[in-house]
């Protein structure tokens, strides 16, 4: 979301399903924190949901370096079947395509950093587990 609202990179549709499994994760640390005592099962709960985000992250960045083909509603160009459809697609409002890498850092895309981040986040629930278990 920082970098559509930020500065302005539309998101493609892999690029939104990478975000759902992050609001289920904030969802599920609100009984880890008002549960304590079910807190580990809550904690496992959002450590799937951020290794499921890593995954499509991983899923989209092997779409963008054109390893394996990605979904057909954001990776072709489409062709405009009706002038209103022409219309949207002459003033940019085709959504943003999935196998393109419109921003890189330290040469990951932004899906790349997405796999990385879900998957530090999914270890770190993790962690947190284990501390958990261990000061029992």
């Amino acid at each position: 979301m920082v970098a559509q609202h930020g500065f302005g990179l539309a998101p493609c549709e892999l690029c939104v399903w990478q975000r759902w499994p992050y609001v289920a994760a904030a969802a599920l640390a609100v009984p880890a924190l008002l549960l304590p005592r079910a807190a580990a099962y809550w904690l496992l709960l959002a450590a799937v949901a951020f290794a499921l985000s890593a995954g499509f992250g991983v899923f989209h960045a092997g779409v963008e370096q054109g390893l394996w083909r990605g979904l057909e509603s954001c990776s072709a160009i489409s062709t405009p079947d009706s002038l209103e459809a022409l219309k949207a697609q002459v003033m940019g409002a085709q959504p943003a395509r999935c196998d393109q890498i419109p921003f890189a850092f330290l040469g990951l895309s932004i899906a790349g950093w997405n796999a990385v981040f879900g998957a530090l986040s999914a270890v770190l629930m993790l962690l947190l587990i284990d501390k958990r278990i261990r000061s029992r």
